[in-house]
């Protein structure tokens, strides 16, 4: 059932908006009721969904619960409020003898709040927002965290004549123990293959066959080099560039460079920048061969391209031993889900929380900067979310790890804490704005005014958000993600 509904893109989209979006915005208008009835504002309804009602589930304290046939979230309707503005004298009259029918004796709308009263009432969905994203994170920390017990070995290369491959390794293959043991790095691993003078145990993971780790007993090996020495890896080689014409290729180990051994990235770049413009021999190793080529180092290059026109990680550093025929590279931590303890989890979450605060902050700066992540702009609205919720609902279902999806209800609530205190009309932050307003002019500013410059952006909100709809209809975020 669980791979039929998450197989089908519209259920899980459908299932990631009420798992996601749904709670994060009912736990926003919690936030404005709670605050609400602790400063004495009166609140007619608190309604899960958006009108029109489809039931009034019961009547506590004066407030209406209803269920809307809308499913965006929920609201609360304060006392002679209506969607942007206050109602006016005629409304609030009619709200205040409901109150009164309904028992509340003292009802108090917004607008008869004292300053900083409607400022908690106002701030509170995206402090709810927050502490829902701390409880998150906290939840988080308490099912698991990534706790590494050891490295992999990816093997690149095995030579055909090697104990290795008679016991049945293969290039992909990834080595995660020896006689039942994880090791802490690759010069670990190499030396518990290199120095055994017994038949070893190799617990392997191939990722063509469903990832499920078997044993391969293996031969000790004969005569291997124990001067093993690393050599930097081609991760890619750019069309055209100085690499491409001289035939280097993806997943190539660099030798040498002019004569000159190559164990690290930064030996390669250093030599090649002493030799920009003239012709150059580099030493190659390929598949159990020796391979020398010849370029030239381009002074000007293209921009992103570098000298020779190859890509390499800082990390990607391979062992080769050629006496055994095996070359081998850090593959992926292994990592287990360690619960962790409450003491634990609330620095954790903290810590999570700061960190993302600190991201969307950034993003300002990094626009000036001329920085910032073309794509990591892209406003999303709720289709948006859908599709992203979707695709870690998923991931997060088929690799058994609720943390996934989780974080991203945590994100998500974060966002949309923070953007509904913009200084924009028609957000919470606007209210703020025009309440700041009042305090420092000693006197509010008429119900009329502030109303239109709410409802204008209201209208600019609602315009933009058909925008952004369209646009994660036509271009959807998933795409971003793969």
């Amino acid at each position: 059932m669980t791979d039929f509904l998450l197989g089908n893109d519209f259920i899980t989209g459908v299932i990631a908006f009420l798992l996601v979006l749904i709670p994060a915005v009912i736990i926003h208008e919690l936030g404005h009721f709670l605050a609400a009835k602790a400063v004495g504002i009166t609140i007619l309804e608190f309604g899960i969904g958006m009108p029109p009602r489809l039931a009034r589930l019961f009547t506590w304290g004066g407030t209406d619960y209803t269920i809307n046939w809308l499913p965006l979230g929920g609201f609360v309707r304060p006392l002679g409020e209506g969607v942007v503005s206050q109602m006016g004298e005629e409304g609030t009259d009619e709200d205040r003898e409901e109150a009164r029918r309904r028992g509340i004796t003292n009802a108090k709308s917004v607008y008869d709040a004292k300053p900083w009263q409607r400022i908690v009432f106002m701030i509170a969905g995206a402090m709810a927002n927050f502490l829902m994203a701390l409880t998150l994170f906290a939840i988080v920390a308490l099912i698991g965290l990534p706790e590494i017990i050891g490295a992999r070995a990816h093997i690149l290369y095995v030579a055909p004549e090697s104990p290795l491959y008679e016991a049945g390794l293969r290039p992909g293959d990834f080595i995660e123990q020896v006689d039942g043991e994880t090791f802490t790095d690759l010069d670990a691993f190499y030396n518990q293959i290199a120095t055994a003078d017994a038949p070893l145990t190799l617990s392997v993971v191939r990722p063509d066959s469903s990832d499920e780790p078997f044993t391969l007993d293996v031969a000790p090996l004969a005569a291997p080099d124990e001067q093993v020495k690393t050599h930097p890896v081609i991760g890619q080689v750019a069309p055209n560039s100085p690499a491409d014409r001289a035939g280097l290729q993806a997943g190539d180990l660099v030798l040498s460079f002019n004569g000159s051994p190559t164990y690290v990235f930064q030996d390669l770049q250093t030599l090649i920048a002493d030799s920009l413009g003239a012709r150059s021999t580099i030493t190659l190793w390929r598949d159990g061969e020796t391979i020398e080529a010849s370029l030239v180092p381009r002074t000007n290059p293209p921009e992103g391209e570098g000298a020779i026109g190859v890509a390499f990680s800082l990390n990607a550093a391979a062992m080769l031993d050629t006496t055994v025929g095996l070359a081998f590279s850090p593959g992926p931590d292994q990592q287990v889900m360690q619960p962790q303890p409450l003491g634990v989890a609330i620095p954790y979450a903290l810590d999570q929380f700061g960190q993302v605060i600190n991201i969307i902050v950034s993003i300002p700066a990094q626009i000036f900067q001329g920085t910032a992540d073309p794509d990591m702009l892209r406003p999303i609205g709720p289709v948006g979310v859908s599709q992203a919720g979707a695709e870690l609902l998923r991931e997060s279902v088929s690799e058994n790890r609720p943390m996934i999806i989780l974080n991203f209800i945590a994100l998500v609530s974060i966002s949309l804490g923070l953007t509904n205190l913009l200084p924009i009309p028609a957000l919470d932050g606007g209210r703020i704005l025009f309440v700041l307003i009042e305090i420092v002019r000693g006197r509010p500013i008429s119900p009329e005014r502030e109303g239109l410059v709410h409802l204008v952006g209201l209208a600019l909100l609602l315009s933009l958000m058909v925008v952004v709809l369209i646009n994660d209809i036509a271009h959807p975020v998933t795409d971003l993600l793969r």
